[in-house]
């Protein structure tokens, strides 16, 4: 079968319900590709926009129904000529009319309500093991970590608004805009990072909050439950932490760009312990780690590691840890060889 090129023009053939059974189905083949997710919804919505929906008047309805039921009733003795020209239309056909439209319209919002967030918005999302590299439409550059999303507006995104939403690791270089427009990074976490213009990692995850400043400069806006809403300036080498209890700590680092190391696949570690490279195991590659002996909970690990995969990084970690690793489909554990 010759595949179409879909246009504009046709996609809003499409959309009227005006194209052809062979059209419809290449069309949402054609949808289902990713790279062409954007230009579909951009269509759709300037589509829906050109077509405003038809919103029916109920109460001029009902009274137009009820004087049609009072209209006197016609006798034989008329002309039949006169009985064309007064006969009134079917109330029920008038109601049914009325009634089709406004379930058009309700289920039309129901839908653009139940589809907004895809409508709206653009998610870049990575899977376990996996890292993506892309640029936003104001010249910022994201590098988005293993088993993380980052939704962005699809409409207005650098002209009248610099906010998206980040759950999982990504590092950020913000672009400056000349009025200056803040650069908003909103996590599911207790914080959000404000930015005019620099170079920092976010790390919102369940089990861990973090974000480091490498040039630049941020506001962290942060939230406790307990306290009311706090505003602290980061400056380049600043690592901000937040605690299993919910409180915000703060240090400074000697190579913030450390930490940022996995765009590169590699992997830097300073004096970290087992339990946090077990986090690590379970955020990156989806892979539920047991510690097996509680003495090895007390090894720490220095150095840097280059790991293209989960595989790879465990082999490192026997080779240089006095432990074993039993590896089984999606969980390993930690044994000591002592």
């Amino acid at each position: 079968m010759r595949q179409i090129f879909v246009t504009k023009p046709l996609l809003f053939d499409y959309f009227a319900g005006q194209v052809t059974a062979i059209q419809r189905s290449q069309i949402e083949e054609w949808a289902l590709d990713p790279s062409n997710e954007e230009f579909f919804y951009l269509c759709l919505h300037e589509w829906e926009l050109s077509r405003p929906m038809y919103q029916a008047n109920l109460p001029e309805g009902i009274e137009r129904f009820h004087k049609q039921l009072e209209m006197p009733s016609l006798t034989n003795e008329q002309p039949t000529d006169a009985i064309e020209k007064r006969q009134p239309r079917n109330p029920w056909w008038t109601w049914s009319i009325q009634l089709a439209a406004a379930s058009f319209l309700l289920i039309s919002l129901v839908t653009l309500w139940l589809y907004q967030e895809q409508i709206f918005t653009k998610t870049y999302t990575t899977n376990y093991g996996q890292t993506q590299s892309f640029t936003l439409e104001d010249g910022s550059k994201v590098s988005l970590n293993a088993n993380s999303s980052l939704s962005v507006p699809r409409f207005g995104f650098g002209s009248s608004t610099r906010t998206i939403f980040l759950k999982g690791e990504a590092d950020f270089s913000v672009v400056h805009t000349k009025d200056d427009k803040r650069f908003l990074v909103k996590t599911g976490a207790s914080f959000d990072v404000e930015v005019l213009g620099t170079e920092f990692t976010v790390l919102a995850r369940e089990n861990q909050s973090k974000v480091v400043l490498t040039k630049g400069k941020v506001n962290i806006q942060y939230r406790s439950k307990n306290q009311r809403p706090q505003l602290f300036t980061m400056k380049p080498g600043d690592l901000v932490s937040l605690t299993d209890k919910g409180n915000m700590e703060i240090k400074k680092v000697m190579h913030p760009e450390n930490y940022s190391a996995w765009k590169n696949n590699r992997f830097v570690f300073d004096k970290t312990n087992l339990k946090e490279i077990v986090t690590l195991l379970q955020n990156n590659y989806g892979i539920r780690a047991q510690i097996e002996d509680k003495e090895l909970l007390d090894y720490s690990l220095s150095g840097s590691f280059q790991a293209r995969n989960a595989e790879e990084l465990l082999t490192a970690l026997s080779e240089i840890l006095p432990v074993s690793i039993q590896q089984k489909d999606k969980k390993v554990i930690f044994k000591s060889i002592h």
